[in-house]
């Protein structure tokens, strides 16, 4: 069984059957990723960029070696595509998807992918918060406020609707580039989320271990973006609804704060140990 969907003006480059299937699991571009039957490919036609994530299949002993491990597998693209709808009905802004299929019933037994339209003219917030030094004077701060806002709301949003990322870092999120100089508060910046291979989707509220993993692992990664305690605060109040009484919900949730603090410093204290394990290795 395939099953495979494309959109104009991507339907007119490859066929809606296997042969498409085929052609677009070996399409030819330029590989962005590569690793375990995994591959990321800008290609380009008829003038339009597009990233396909193919999944080659998921061997079992490997899906079994995972699951043994207490680890979510990456299965396959469907995950992914799903992502972005839960993300759409959300109202987050997120990627385009103009292709998806799936060989096989099982989504990790014989491959699967997903095309989306490229988000170029794009940055990344940990490239944009990390050039923020060379900004003019009280230009970093008007922007840090605007964008941490956002990203508290989407944050929000996200876990109240039942979906958590967890790979939720600041590359993650990506904007669109521009003479920063210039940018006024009153002009909108808006967020866009990409990679959700491995997220989570459920119809109630996500659980509060996943909501630190998430928070935890989006501090651990503004770690190096000259971040202030007021940054964090203005954060946490967005992410509380704001409000007068936005204070009494954070006294309220401290020790969660807490233990997103401290997932933060986990993941930083985990970096550090893989890299003093390979400078050890190329001693």
């Amino acid at each position: 069984m395939v099953f495979i969907e494309l959109q104009p003006p991507l339907l007119g480059h490859f066929s809606a059957d296997s042969t498409g299937f085929d052609d677009l699991m070996s399409v030819d571009g330029d590989i962005y990723r590569e690793v375990k039957g995994r591959r990321t490919v800008a290609f380009e036609r008829s003038g339009q960029r597009y990233f396909i994530k193919s999944h080659a299949g998921f061997p079992w002993k490997d899906m079994v070696k995972t699951l043994l491990s207490f680890k979510q597998p990456v299965t396959g693209a469907r995950q992914e595509w799903l992502g972005v709808e839960a993300l759409e009905r959300l109202g987050v802004p997120t990627m385009t998807i103009v292709g998806r299929g799936q060989r096989g019933w099982m989504a990790g037994a014989g491959g699967s992918f997903i095309v989306t339209k490229a988000l170029d003219g794009m940055v990344s917030l940990e490239d944009l918060l990390n050039a923020a030094e060379d900004w003019p004077s009280g230009q970093a701060e008007r922007i840090k406020r605007h964008l941490i806002v956002q990203l508290a709301d989407i944050a929000r949003v996200m876990h109240e609707g039942g979906v958590n990322h967890r790979d939720f870092y600041l590359c993650h999120f990506l904007v669109e580039d521009r003479d920063w100089s210039e940018w006024q508060p009153n002009e909108t910046l808006t967020l866009h989320m990409i990679d959700l291979h491995r997220v989570q989707i459920r119809s109630n509220p996500t659980p509060e271990r996943w909501r630190i993993k998430d928070l935890g692992a989006l501090m651990y990664s503004a770690f190096g973006a000259n971040l202030t305690v007021p940054d964090a605060l203005r954060f946490i109040r967005a992410y509380h609804g704001g409000g007068p009484d936005w204070k009494a919900r954070f006294n309220a949730q401290r020790k969660f704060w807490f233990a997103v603090v401290s997932r933060a410093i986990g993941f930083q204290r985990e970096w550090d140990r893989q890299q003093a394990r390979t400078a050890l290795r190329e001693l």
